[in-house]
C-alpha cells in the first residue's frame, strides 16, 4: 500500500462513494420518473427557496412547461435533465426530493434549490385533456 504525505498549504481530501439512490435525504417513494407520466400530467415541486409548477408535455424526452420560482414567473418551455445531488451524478428523467432539479430552458441550464417535496397533481387546468375519442 503507498502512503501519500501532503505538503506546503495543501490539504488531504476524502472523497467517499455512494450510490446515488442513498446520497438523497428523502424516502425514494419521493421520486417521480418523467417517462411514467402522462401528457399534461401537473408536477408540484417544492424547493427550499420555491415553488414550481410542472406540466409533463412528453415524459420520455423530458419536455415540460415551468412555472415558478424568480426566473419563471410564467409558463416556459424546458427540458428537465434529472436529479442531481449537487455534483457531475444525475439521475436522468427524474424528480427526487432531497436533490437538485436540472433543467434547461432556452439553452440555458437552471439548478433548483434542494427540493423539500415532488407530488403529482390532476391534469393543470391551463391545459385540458383532450376528449375521449367516442
Amino acid at each position: 500500500m503507498n502512503r501519500e504525505t501532503v505538503t506546503g498549504g495543501e490539504a488531504a481530501s476524502l472523497a467517499i462513494a455512494l450510490p446515488f439512490d442513498e446520497l438523497a435525504t428523502s424516502p425514494p417513494d419521493d421520486t417521480i420518473q418523467l417517462d411514467s407520466c402522462p401528457q399534461f400530467q401537473w408536477i408540484l415541486v417544492r424547493t427550499r427557496r420555491s415553488v414550481y409548477d410542472v406540466i409533463v408535455l412528453s415524459g420520455e424526452a423530458g419536455e415540460v412547461m415551468i412555472r415558478g420560482g424568480s426566473f419563471f414567473p410564467e409558463f416556459q418551455l424546458a427540458t428537465i435533465v434529472g436529479s442531481t445531488f449537487g455534483g457531475s451524478a444525475v439521475r436522468l428523467g427524474s424528480i427526487c426530493a432531497g436533490c437538485h432539479l436540472e433543467l434547461h430552458v432556452d439553452g440555458r441550464s437552471f439548478v433548483t434549490s434542494r427540493i423539500e417535496n415532488v407530488s403529482l397533481g390532476f391534469p393543470h387546468p391551463a391545459f385540458p385533456l383532450p376528449a375521449p375519442a367516442l
